[in-house]
């Protein structure tokens, strides 16, 4: 009888340990944290200066017109999965040029803490793009990533570019247009003057441009101080590069234009470029921004 029962408790021990499951014997826990996905715009501003970008212009002699094609490089430094519409990056030249279009589309998506490169994201840039002013941005001015000035060169234009203070102010003065008061002034004076006195003023106009931009100019900040800076806000209306240019000062700014041609503009104080009159062409005169 005591064989009999030792035999049953054995038996009960053995049944009880294969009944109750050890801690290693857990299934493993299949859930894990969904990261976020945002489009860039959608980021806010901590988000986005965590984003890094950098654009490197090379030329293209397959095309005609001395084009360059960009290419563009961002590395994610946020938690969340980004998210850019290829098509809508711009690279703008002013507030009054017509910007040039990504010829990209579809969705960009890069992981957190990871680095893509777009190669040809633009491919009708030129060489003035690179020498003056520009800006490269997504959707519009809003969300302004670098400045373009030196993206041609080995290191390319990146986003730390935005910190440099000669390119915030030559690309402020091309890019901010003349307040409304500025404008609605000049109108109410224009509109208010006796049919004589306007006459006159017409007449005045026409032969001394000089005296008129000067006085539209002092109206405003000085912001660009050196010729250097004059050469590199006129660049991209005479549709060349700064080291073709050559700056005389002049009343309240200074006069710029090729080296080897008369085609010339004036870049005031403010940053404001005004184009006198060309007989030969029957242009007359005119603000380039």
């Amino acid at each position: 009888m005591l064989k009999k029962m030792v035999i049953f408790g054995l038996l009960a021990l053995t049944m009880a340990g294969c009944g109750s499951p050890s801690a290693t014997d857990k299934p493993e826990s299949t859930s894990s944290v969904e990261i976020a996905s945002k489009y860039y715009h959608q980021l806010d501003k901590k988000e986005q200066s965590m984003v890094f970008f950098t654009f490197k212009a090379v030329a293209d002699d397959s095309q005609d017109g001395g084009k360059y094609i960009v290419d563009m490089k961002v590395r994610n430094g946020t938690k969340s999965q980004l998210k850019f519409d290829l098509s809508k990056f711009i690279l703008s030249t002013s507030n009054t040029g017509t910007p040039i279009k990504s010829v990209k589309h579809g969705d960009l998506t890069i992981a957190p803490m990871r680095t893509k490169t777009v190669t040809g994201l633009f491919d009708s840039a030129t060489a003035a793009n690179f020498n003056g002013v520009g800006e490269f941005c997504y959707l519009s001015r809003d969300f302004l990533l670098a400045y373009s000035y030196g993206a041609d060169k080995t290191a390319g234009a990146t986003t730390d570019n935005l910190k440099v203070a000669s390119l915030i102010v030559q690309n402020k003065a091309t890019t901010q247009k003349p307040s409304e008061s500025a404008v609605n002034t000049q109108s109410q004076a224009a509109t208010s003057a006796p049919d004589s006195e306007t006459s006159q003023q017409t007449s005045q106009a026409s032969t001394q441009p000089t005296t008129q931009q000067s006085q539209a100019s002092s109206e405003s900040v000085r912001i660009v101080n050196s010729a250097e800076q004059a050469m590199q806000i006129a660049a991209p209306f005479l549709n060349t590069t700064v080291n073709a240019l050559r700056a005389t000062p002049v009343d309240d700014g200074w006069q710029v234009g090729p080296k080897m041609t008369y085609a010339d503009v004036i870049v005031h104080y403010n940053g404001r470029v005004f184009s006198p009159a060309n007989p030969a062409t029957g242009q007359p005169d005119h603000w380039l921004n």
